[in-house]
């Protein structure tokens, strides 16, 4: 039982700490005019830091105050679902002691800052102009490429010569880490590439070169959708299999239902997970189509073209996620002959086309109630 809270713990630590720091990225992105802005009109780096350090734990403490106190309720049902299934003894409480609720804050806290001071630092990549960094650009991309096609190549020796389950969490953390130096860099020369197919075509071609300027946005937004995938794979895949498999063969049910357990909580959480994100990324996506569709109606287009236009983006990143995370769910069970993951494909179908059906309400909605906005 130790064991199944250990990984408990883990696999929830590293998926807040990647998404807070994606969600932090992606705010930085959206207000890039705004932080550039600021710097012409005289505001120093230092100064900018510290606006923008306030500004992110303004946003980031009240969340997670209110995820802590969510979590005593959260806990207090979890352990009673657990001593329900016998998996735990009757009177099994979490020790709520004064000391220990001021060292899980203070740790948490400081955890959260260390994200946030991280991530913040970013700001200095804003710069009035990019000439004199030129060179040093050409050079970090030169990195990236390099970086993230070790991490890549590491992730499909490790999937082909290994077939231990357990890479179905770190092989694919390989495969994001990778994807984070490479990415913004692929999702640019594709839209070269298209913009060229469809340059009769002024919707088509300025949609695809409106994301490659928001190539960088759309990465992270990407990156979000298959990190839940890689770690619902995981919990779906290794630990509700572990639990299953074995179950006739060890007489330790009671950790085996354990197991179970553990695998169905994860997948709420990750499903959960995943839901917010698609809704907060895309949503910070359409805002940073706001300020052109405006430009685009006061030069003579109509609201259904504007429409089309975003659908036509939403689409082209649905299509780059479908991709990337059939690599990381598919693949690695068709590398191994995994039966048993295998037929747990339709569970990536549903969650791909969900994802698809979110992009176009979300779409639809704004469209919707900007109609009515300016009515």
């Amino acid at each position: 039982m130790s064991l199944i809270f250990i990984i408990l713990f883990g696999l929830l630590l590293l998926i807040s700490i990647s998404m807070t720091t994606l969600i932090i990225s992606i705010n930085f992105n959206v207000r890039e005019k705004d932080l550039i802005n600021r710097r012409l009109i005289g505001l120093s780096f230092k100064n900018l830091f510290k606006n923008l350090l306030h500004e992110q734990l303004i946003i980031m403490v009240p969340s997670f105050i209110l995820g802590f106190c969510s979590s005593i309720v959260l806990n207090k049902l979890l352990v009673a679902n657990l001593i329900k299934k016998t998996i735990l003894q009757q009177g099994f409480s979490i020790n709520y002691t004064f000391l220990n609720i001021t060292l899980v804050l203070l740790i948490s806290l400081l955890t959260l800052y260390a994200i946030i001071y991280a991530s913040t630092k970013k700001y200095q990549r804003i710069e009035v102009s990019n000439k004199d960094n030129k060179k040093k650009m050409i050079k970090n991309q030169i990195i990236k490429i390099i970086l993230g096609f070790m991490f890549i190549i590491s992730y499909f020796l490790l999937i082909v010569f290994n077939n231990t389950e357990v890479l179905y969490l770190f092989g694919g953390i390989f495969f994001i880490i990778g994807l984070h130096f490479l990415l913004e860099i692929m999702i640019t020369v594709i839209c070269k590439m298209l913009f060229q197919v469809f340059s009769g075509s002024f919707v088509f071609s300025s949609s695809i070169k409106n994301m490659q300027y928001n190539a960088s946005l759309i990465t992270k937004i990407i990156l979000m959708l298959v990190n839940s995938m890689i770690f619902l794979n995981f919990s779906i895949n290794v630990i509700g299999k572990m639990g299953v498999q074995s179950y006739e063969i060890n007489s330790n049910t009671q950790y085996l239902n354990g197991l179970i357990f553990l695998g169905a909580y994860l997948n709420i959480v990750f499903v959960s997970f995943t839901f917010i994100i698609i809704i907060n990324g895309f949503l910070m996506y359409l805002r940073s189509l706001e300020k052109e569709n405006l430009v685009l109606r006061q030069l003579g287009f109509t609201r259904k073209k504007v429409f089309v236009r975003n659908i036509l983006q939403f689409i082209i990143i649905w299509f780059l996620y479908v991709i990337l995370a059939f690599t990381t769910t598919v693949l690695i069970s068709l590398i191994w002959n995994d039966k048993a993951a295998l037929s747990n494909v339709i569970y990536w179908i549903i969650e791909i086309f969900v994802v698809l059906l979110l992009m176009m309400l979300l779409c639809l909605s704004n469209w919707f109630f900007k109609i009515i906005k300016n009515k």
